[in-house]
């Protein structure tokens, strides 16, 4: 009885825990795929920290603490980046397990906790503590990948929360119950049902994960559809004016008769004014050139006809860059939001215009987009969103994330009716970390 209840049970625990703190490792690191040797490496590193924590010293225990993050960051191959958010973990989880023993030794002191067996406490002392632990590393997971564009529902927060606390409630009430009658066979159930509530608690976790990736893969594809839709009105457009060009150059010859038999009988003035609308025939057969990058000029153009059509002033210019490291659906989600809330904004405002440049500044891709706004948008905590009722600003967490998924930066600004974005991406930086296709 002893040896399961101060052996086994320690052990399935620090089991769990070291799993738990490499599962938050592996979530903050963005999920990378695990080879055979990273599963080998977490093995044999949890047996060392679990073999270790049976001496029973705290100073081991957080000399391993100290350890993880490293540990973590060179099994799962990661940046150093993410040494910040691991050593976070590892502290919180020392914290949690301090807060945790000392409310414990509190609730014994006070009277509140009380059951007539030290093995019944303890598997409570060690279930709660391991539970709560995990609750924590789920959080921080959570808002670390908040932090990098991952999408965090109310719902995937309260499942992290609700069911480790859940968890400890249902044992405290089993051990409680185990009280009136207890045999050794009770002891197997108690842990049995342990393990089964590890089981449940992974389960959820994986299904969060799935939410998440669900919410990932629908964007993608709304991206791709919204990409699809640009390059297919584009092509259209320039299938009409194929057939427009023909019917022009059927009717050349005509119009150079037109044009001789005019300046012959001396009609100079009408001959330039037919002249000119036969320049403006042609440059309504042309699709402008803004940039040698063939997706962003499909989607400039797309924008800029549609600030003609609502009557808005367009002023774009775009300096020689190359937008290789950036993966096409990321062209489309930042450069279609950017133009797509100016030009919501521009329609609202007296004098509409939209102004946009882009330039390579050193490692840099400098991006600026000004549009009027004559009423200023209401400032929140991230940033600004739209004054207009029942509007969020569609997109911004779009180009927040684009943005920071490639090491850029992206600022919001309003004054003197005249709203301003400006990005930088480290274009640099984006290829030498492998993230173009």
């Amino acid at each position: 009885m002893e040896i399961l209840v101060y052996l086994i049970l320690p052990c399935v625990g620090s089991i769990f825990l070291v799993g738990a703190m490499f599962y938050g490792a592996y979530r903050i690191a963005g999920q990378p795929k695990l080879s055979g040797r990273v599963w080998g490496l977490m093995a044999a590193y949890t047996a060392v920290n679990v073999a270790c924590s049976l001496f029973g010293s705290t100073w081991l225990n957080l000399a391993f603490g100290v350890l993880f993050p490293f540990a973590a960051m060179w099994i799962l191959k990661t940046s150093k980046s993410c040494l910040v958010p691991y050593f976070i973990l590892s502290a919180a989880v020392f914290l949690t397990d301090v807060v945790v023993i000392t409310g414990y030794e509190m609730l014994l002191v006070s009277g509140i906790l009380f059951l007539n067996s030290q093995e019944l406490l303890y598997i409570l002392l060690v279930v709660s503590d391991r539970m709560i632990e995990f609750m924590v590393i789920c959080l921080i997971a959570m808002i670390a990948g908040k932090r990098t564009g991952r999408h965090i529902t109310v719902r995937q927060v309260a499942l992290s929360i609700l069911l480790p606390l859940f968890s400890v409630f249902h044992m405290y009430c089993m051990i409680y119950l185990m009280q009136i009658y207890m045999v050794e066979g009770s002891v197997f159930l108690l842990l049995a049902n342990l393990l089964m509530l590890i089981g449940l608690n992974i389960y959820f976790c994986v299904l969060v994960d799935v939410m998440s990736e669900n919410h990932r893969l629908e964007n993608e594809r709304n991206l791709y559809r919204r990409q699809s839709e640009m390059q297919y009105r584009y092509y259209a457009r320039e299938e009409e004016k194929y057939e427009e060009s023909r019917k022009l150059i059927h009717d050349i010859r005509n119009h150079i008769l037109a044009l001789e038999a005019l300046y012959d009988n001396e009609r100079a003035e009408a001959a330039a004014h037919y002249a000119g609308d036969i320049h403006q025939m042609l440059n309504s057969l042309g699709q402008k050139y803004y940039t040698s990058a063939k997706l962003l000029n499909i989607i400039l153009n797309d924008k800029a006809r549609q600030m003609q059509h609502a009557g808005i002033r367009e002023d774009i210019k775009v300096g020689e860059l190359s937008l290789d490291f950036m993966r096409d659906m990321d062209v489309t989600a930042l450069f279609a939001n950017l133009l797509d809330n100016a030009i919501a904004a521009a329609q609202e405002s007296r004098e509409g215009f939209v102004k946009l440049r882009i330039n390579t500044v050193r490692q840099f891709v400098s991006i600026i987009v000004e549009n009027s706004s004559d009423k200023e948008p209401v400032k929140t905590k991230s940033g600004f969103r739209s004054g207009k009722k029942g509007h969020e600003g569609v997109g911004i967490g779009s180009i927040r994330r684009t943005v920071e998924q490639y090491g850029g930066d992206v600022q919001f600004e309003w004054a003197d009716g005249v709203f301003t974005a400006k990005v930088m991406l480290a274009a640099e930086k984006c290829e030498k970390d492998g993230r173009s296709l």
